[in-house]
Order: structure tokens, then sequence, then C-alpha cells
């Protein structure tokens, strides 16, 4: 399957933890792209009715800190959920790209790669920042590390990320830098595709 449509294009954002990948999902949305966040579609999924009788069925409860810790924790878990949600969110996504218009898309998927979604796409993306700049982002959230680490035992590595992306873009700057990143990638796209 692919998210495949006339003279659009359908971009799969991802990127690790922390790398400023909401932040490139803002500044396309800026310059008129549609845009449409994986994490924001599970969490309005997660709370139909029927989503939420299964999670508790499943889990015995859908509130969300817990789900959090239980899916860190397991493995086991992390699978039975995303089995669950997974085909709802492409679902969803296709539907509300079929409903848009817009020349061009961008989809943040922060699992794009590891639940094999590339091929959905025209193009990916994927954003990467330097150990310290991540190490900066943790203490200003108060994140503490070994809770990050854990959390990042679910995705691929940066580097493995950015090797399978179509398009890698190192954030390692000022908010300013990342704008002119996106700009350029934004003006490439709009050239290679011949939009005026």
């Amino acid at each position: 399957m692919k998210f495949k449509f006339p003279k659009q294009i359908v971009i799969g954002l991802t990127g690790g933890m922390l790398s400023g990948k909401s932040t490139v999902l803002d500044l396309f949305e800026k310059r008129g792209a549609f845009v449409l966040s994986c994490d924001a579609l599970v969490r309005e999924i997660s709370l139909r009715a029927e989503v939420k009788k299964k999670i508790e069925k499943i889990f015995g409860s859908s509130e969300r800190q817990f789900l959090t810790q239980k899916i860190f924790n397991s493995p086991r878990a992390r699978t039975q959920l995303e089995n669950l949600l997974h085909p709802l969110v492409i679902q969803e996504l296709s539907k509300r790209l079929k409903a848009n218009k817009t020349f061009l898309r961008v989809v943040e998927v922060p699992l794009l790669f590891e639940a094999q979604l590339g091929d959905y796409f025209d193009l990916t993306l994927s954003v990467s920042a330097p150990e310290r700049v991540l190490l900066k982002r943790l203490s200003a959230r108060s994140i503490k590390k070994e809770d990050f680490e854990k959390r990042s035992i679910a995705q691929f590595s940066q580097e493995k990320k950015m090797a399978l992306a179509d398009i890698s873009l190192i954030n390692s700057g000022s908010l300013a830098q990342l704008e002119e990143k996106v700009e350029n990638i934004y003006r490439a796209i709009l050239k290679i595709y011949q939009v005026k």
C-alpha cells in the first residue's frame, strides 16, 4: 500500500526522541504544507469508545500514563498495542490525506522505519541531533537520561534512520538555522516536482 495521490507529494517525517521533528513539522506547516502527527492520531484514536474497550481488555486500563509505563517496560505489551493501533492509524491517515488537496503533505511518524511504513510515502525525511544537543534538551525538559534511553530502545538509532531516509536533516543549531534548512528542503522539493 502507498499513500499515492496524483500531483501531490506525501513526506514521511521521522527522527529520534528530542531531535526536533515536531518543530520541523511546524515549519513545513508554516510554508503551507498540510501536516499530520501520528502521535496526535494515536491519542485521538485511543479515546474512541470501542478502542478504549479493547485496550482495557488487553491491559486492564486505558489510562495514558499507565500504558506509557507498560509499553516501555515490556516489549510484548508494546507489540500488542502497536498491533491494535497501527492499522487504525494507517486507515485514518489515508482518509485524511485523501480528503486534502494540498500539494505537499507531511506526516510525522516516530516509528516510520521500525513499523516498515517507508514505502507508503513519496519521500522520507529523518531529523537527528548530536548527543551534546540531546543531553541539553533532556536537561531542559527534566527528563532522566535512563528514561530517555529506555524509551529509545523501541526505536532505531539516529544513524540507522538517517541511512534509511531519502533526506537527512541534522538539527544542531538555532531555530533560525533549522528554519533555513527546512526552507532549503521545501524549495528543493518544489523545484524537483516543478511546482511554481
